[in-house]
């Protein structure tokens, strides 16, 4: 399966009501992650760093909307929490390595705000 297809195969998971969310949330909230990753990581090695960015971000908003919806299960809004710095790890090193340090200063501002804000717990 091609990454963007993963990662809205699991965007859709993350909607709708698992009938076991405590077990199944770590691994779809983990394997959303990873398709978004991947995606980045192939462009990439393609070097086209917009659409790298792109896939960084879209994976870290969307992780993050997760966090912030109460509409979703609190199990999966847990492991969002527990589960975004690899988004926002990866979005640090993308942003390093591209001398826009200012723009990943905001983003860890921004998911501080709403990590306590919005907790599950």
């Amino acid at each position: 399966m091609h990454d963007h297809q993963a990662m809205l195969f699991y965007q859709q998971q993350m909607k709708c009501v698992c009938q076991r969310p405590g077990l199944h949330a770590p691994a779809l909230v983990a394997d959303y992650i990873e398709a978004g990753l991947n995606a980045a990581r192939y462009y990439e090695k393609q070097q086209c760093m917009l659409l790298q960015e792109l896939y960084l971000r879209r994976t870290f908003h969307e992780i993050l909307n997760k966090m912030c919806d109460s509409l979703i299960h609190c199990a999966i809004r847990k492991q969002c929490l527990e589960q975004l710095y690899k988004p926002l790890m990866a979005l640090k090193r993308f942003y390093k390595t591209h001398n826009s340090t200012r723009k990943y200063l905001i983003l860890e501002r921004e998911a501080r705000i709403l990590s306590h804000e919005f907790n599950p717990f």
